[in-house]
């Protein structure tokens, strides 16, 4: 049997996934945990559920090939509200996210924030280590030693006090040294 050549669609197609799958794979850990509830629920692989959002919006396709935006790329979707009005500043050695508090008691207080900064072109990701809740206003994530001069895109998550239920990834920006 003779085997037919790709067509050029096919062949876009294909580049398209391995794009999104090359910038999703250092998330995988984080993907895994902030899409389990929605993929409980659609029955299917939280990586799965992370490929089509950013195969369905965040791919743009350029003249040469397709780009993943960082900034429509999602790293968790969930029922828990997300964080009010985050401010992203740079320092040196740390990120530090600041949000506002509400006490008129929406949110349960002790949900936990996650800082998550990427790095694309050298392929890591680095989370806070330190467990920070809604009710401190701020989340801080220190960098590594040797990584203080890279440039960051960085992402905000919620989650409850269990890790369990998430909130829908917040795109900070990109922090520049």
């Amino acid at each position: 049997m003779v085997k037919k050549a790709p067509t050029p669609a096919q062949l876009r197609v294909r580049e398209t996934f391995k794009i999104a799958r090359a910038f999703l794979a250092p998330l995988n850990g984080l993907i895994k945990k902030g899409f389990a509830e929605q993929a409980k629920r659609k029955r299917s692989l939280p990586f799965g559920q992370a490929l089509s959002h950013t195969l369905r919006i965040a791919i743009r396709h350029e003249a040469e090939r397709p780009v993943v935006d960082p900034a429509l790329v999602l790293l968790s979707d969930g029922s828990i509200a997300p964080a009010n009005m985050p401010i992203l500043k740079r320092e040196i050695d740390r990120i530090i996210v600041t949000h506002t508090v509400t006490s008129d008691n929406l949110y349960p207080l002790d949900d936990q924030i996650i800082l998550c900064a990427y790095q694309v072109e050298k392929g890591y990701a680095f989370i806070n280590a330190k467990v920070w809740r809604r009710y401190e206003g701020q989340a801080i994530l220190h960098l590594p030693a040797g990584f203080e001069a890279d440039d960051f895109h960085v992402y905000l998550l919620v989650c409850d006090r269990k890790g369990k239920k998430y909130s829908r990834s917040r795109y900070l920006g990109y922090s520049t040294k």
